[in-house]
This record gives structure tokens, C-alpha cells and sequence, in this order.
């Protein structure tokens, strides 16, 4: 399974999303797991996002990471959160968004959503608790998994249904 992620971690180690996508990959029964990202350059959040993204190239030079990675998976975890950033940034990550999932549709792979958005592991606590009161997180995490048929592509793309 390949997650796909909005950018490396640039304060933290990032360990509690690897281990959570980890852990996504084994609830759904994948012997292994890859994480590529929409933008490869390290950012601290969304609006350090709007400022490096604003340039098209460093969406474009992650384009052969993720298909690469697509190539090699069985499904695919989309986790890029739903924030978008702004201004001529958010042009290019809906353009990148819309790109990776021409990819998985090409490829016929399977995708999940932690509930109906690409929510970022780091959001996946604060939803399960929500959605599933007094439940263990893994298990709340596998009732919270929504796989392609339930969502339409159009609402993943982080822009309006066309």
C-alpha cells in the first residue's frame, strides 16, 4: 500500500504518522507499506505549504516519487489532509491531487480515506474519538477506513464536486 502524505515533517520526526500508516496497512491486511507525498519539500504547515508551493516544479519533482511508488503498491491511502493552502499554491495542489488520482485510476487501484476526507494521520485520533466514543483507536481507525466505492473521487479531490 502507498500513503500519500502532503509534505515530509520539517520539525518532528514524523514518527507517529509513519507508525499510524503503519498501522492502516496491517488493518487492511498489506504486507507492506510505502509514504510519498504531493510536495517532497519539508514544511512546518499549510501556510509554509502556500509559500513553497507557489512554485509549480517542487509539486512536479515529486510526480516520479508517487508514480513509482503507485507502480509498486496494491492500494492506496489517501492522507494529505483536507486543508488546501493559498493563494497560487492551492492551483498547483489541486492540480497535483487531481494528477495522483488520474494515477490511481490508471493504475485500478483501491483507495481509502480515514472517514470521508484524505485526513492526515495526525488528524486520525481526534476523528475516532468523535466518531467511535470509548472505542480503542485501532479498532475505532478500521471502523473509520472508507474505501473507494463509498466516496466519490470528485469529493477527494479537495475542490468543490464538479
Amino acid at each position: 500500500m502507498v500513503a500519500i502524505l502532503a509534505t515530509p515533517p520539517l520539525t518532528t520526526s514524523g514518527r507517529r504518522s509513519r507508525d499510524r500508516v503503519a498501522l492502516v496497512a496491517a488493518l487492511l491486511g498489506f504486507d507492506s507499506h510505502s509514504i510519498v507525498n504531493l510536495v517532497e519539500t519539508a514544511t512546518e504547515d499549510i501556510t509554509r505549504l502556500a509559500t513553497v508551493g507557489a512554485a509549480d516544479v517542487v509539486w512536479l519533482e515529486s510526480r516520479p516519487a508517487i508514480e513509482s511508488a503507485a507502480r509498486k503498491a496494491d492500494g492506496a491511502l489517501f492522507a494529505w489532509g483536507h486543508s488546501e493552502p493559498s493563494g497560487i499554491a492551492r492551483k498547483h495542489h489541486r492540480d497535483q491531487v487531481e494528477w495522483v488520482l488520474s494515477q490511481v485510476r490508471q493504475l485500478d487501484l483501491p483507495w481509502w480515506t480515514v472517514g470521508t476526507t484524505p485526513r492526515h494521520p495526525s488528524r486520525w485520533q481526534r476523528y475516532t474519538s468523535r466518531a467511535f466514543p470509548g472505542e480503542r483507536f485501532d479498532e475505532a481507525l478500521f471502523k473509520s477506513l472508507r474505501a473507494n466505492h463509498l466516496v466519490p473521487l470528485s469529493r477527494i479531490a479537495g475542490s468543490p464536486a464538479r
